[in-house]
C-alpha cells in the first residue's frame, strides 16, 4: 500500500533524495529528504516561505517544514489545486482547501501524506520504532489488556507492536480532529483486529464524541510495518455520508 509507484519530479537540490505517490481516488505520497542540505534560500527559490515563528527554529524543524510544504503542494497539484501553500490554523492543524480531505506526517527525514476529494475522514502517520524502554514506559497509557494480547498474537517485537498501536491511534486522532475538534485519550479508541499479511486493522471507539462518532464506532486502517519504521492510515466516511 505504501509503495509509491509513480515518482514525483524533484527540484534541483540535494535536499530531496526521493519522492513518489500512488494513484487512485485517495492519493498516498511520500518523500525523503536530508536535513543537512537545507538552506534558507530554498524557501524563496521554491516559493514556500518560512513562517516568522520558525525564523529561529533548529534546522531539523525548518527542513521538516520545507519538505512537508513541498510535498503538500505537489500532491494538491494532482488534485487540480495549483500553487498551494499549506498553512496551519491557530490549533496548529493544517488548513486544506475546501472539498479536500488530507493528512500529513513527518519523522526522521521522511514525510508521508494522504489526500482525497472523496467524503472521507483521513489520518496518516509515520513513526520510527520506539526503543524498548519507551515502549515499556508508555504501555499503560497506550494499550489495554486486550490490545496487549492482540499485539502478542501478531508475534511482533514488543517495541514494534507498541509503535504500530501508537501510530494507528495517531492516525485515528488526525482523521477525527477536523470533525470533532476534541482531544482524545489513547484509551478512548481500541485496536480490535490487525492482520500483518494484509496490512489491515480495525479500531473501535470506546467513548462518545458526538457527530456520529460514538462508542463502538469502528474505523478501518491500513499499515506498513518495517523493522525501524511504521506507516499507518485511517479512513472513515464523513458524518452524514
Amino acid at each position: 500500500m505504501f509503495t509509491f509507484s509513480s515518482p514525483l519530479a524533484l527540484p534541483d537540490s540535494p535536499f530531496f533524495t526521493a519522492a513518489g505517490l500512488t494513484s487512485g481516488s485517495l492519493l498516498l505520497a511520500g518523500c525523503q529528504f536530508e536535513q543537512q542540505h537545507w538552506q534558507a534560500d530554498l524557501h524563496q527559490r521554491w516559493q514556500l516561505p518560512l513562517p516568522a515563528a520558525l525564523a529561529n527554529a533548529v534546522v531539523k524543524r525548518k527542513s521538516e517544514h520545507l519538505a512537508s510544504r513541498w510535498l503538500a503542494r505537489e500532491v494538491l497539484l494532482q488534485l487540480g489545486v495549483e500553487g498551494f501553500v499549506l498553512r496551519n490554523a491557530a490549533d496548529r492543524s493544517p488548513c486544506w482547501p475546501a472539498g479536500i480531505q488530507a493528512s500529513l506526517s513527518h519523522s526522521h527525514n521522511q514525510v508521508v501524506m494522504a489526500a482525497t476529494r472523496e467524503p472521507l475522514c483521513v489520518g496518516v502517520d509515520v513513526e520510527q520504532v520506539m526503543s524498548n524502554d519507551t515502549a515499556r514506559e508508555t504501555a499503560e497509557m497506550l494499550m489495554n489488556t486486550q490490545e496487549r494480547q492482540l499485539l502478542e498474537q501478531l508475534a511482533l517485537p514488543f517495541a514494534q507492536g507498541a509503535t504500530l498501536l501508537f501510530s494507528l491511534k495517531e492516525s485515528l486522532y488526525k482523521a477525527l480532529w477536523p470533525q470533532l475538534h476534541q482531544p482524545m485519550d489513547f484509551l478512548q479508541a481500541a485496536l480490535c483486529a490487525a492482520d500483518l499479511t494484509t496490512g489491515s486493522a480495525v479500531l473501535r471507539l470506546t467513548a462518545d464524541f458526538g457527530n456520529g462518532f460514538n462508542q463502538d464506532v469502528a474505523l478501518q486502517a491500513r499499515f506498513c510495518c518495517e523493522a525501524q519504521r511504521i506507516i499507518t492510515l485511517v479512513t472513515h466516511p464523513l458524518a452524514g455520508q
